[in-house]
């Protein structure tokens, strides 16, 4: 009887412990993005700003619906755009310092590259959470294979109460009624407007839709 008692003692004092260590990561946690959404405020315009906050809102509504975990959902489409607002120069110049590649496309279009260097970026936050560095890294121009949490915060950035474009509510709907088709039709609209515009196709682009396309098939 005593043994029992102290079994349930012991076993008491270990669940105790492994509560108080999870409130202690829990705290820590929330301290840090804390620290995080201080410094993006103070890094972004106001204008972008209130972008990243509606991306990462939708990007929250996005993982509810399709059960995600919200937090990293939230601080995905928050960081997504860190470093929009930089000139060309101070892309292409960190880029070279920091290996990451410059292709013809990203010469051409400096502001290509703001993902993959936001990614790096944040880093120096104390952001090293790799499924949160891939969405900020693949948020712009896709990437095939990509993971749930590339998808939605592809999507979230694209469909954010903020945005006012043409079909932009239609997308929206198709969404939140089928994702994976709102994350074809998101993609398809995306297409659609740098032809349009007469520019160039990147590569990853290309694979990405053509990835869709065969899951779209089940292939």
């Amino acid at each position: 009887m005593l043994l029992c008692k102290l079994a349930s003692i012991a076993s008491f004092l270990h669940l105790q412990e492994k509560v108080a260590c999870l409130s202690k990561v829990t705290k820590g946690d929330d301290m840090s993005n804390k620290r995080v959404q201080q410094q993006i405020k103070k890094s972004l315009s106001p204008e972008l700003y209130q972008h990243s906050v509606g991306v990462a809102e939708m990007a929250v509504i996005l993982a509810k619906q399709l059960g995600y975990d919200e937090k990293k959902a939230y601080l995905a489409g928050l960081l997504h755009d860190c470093a929009r607002d930089w000139t060309e120069r101070d892309l292409l110049r960190y880029a070279e310092k920091n290996g990451i590649e410059a292709d013809k496309f990203s010469q051409k279009y400096p502001v290509l590259l703001h993902a993959a260097v936001g990614a790096a970026y944040v880093q120096d936050w104390g952001v090293d959470d790799n499924e949160i560095l891939a969405a900020i890294r693949n948020h712009t121009l896709g990437y095939p294979g990509m993971s749930l949490l590339e998808q939605i915060t592809y999507v979230a950035d694209k469909i954010e109460q903020g945005r006012t474009y043409p079909g932009v509510e239609e997308l929206r709907r198709t969404v939140h009624a089928d994702f994976y088709q709102g994350l074809l039709a998101v993609a398809e609209q995306s297409i659609s407007y740098i032809l349009h515009k007469r520019q160039p196709l990147h590569p990853a682009t290309i694979s990405f839709w053509n990835w869709l396309v065969g899951q779209s098939k089940g292939e």
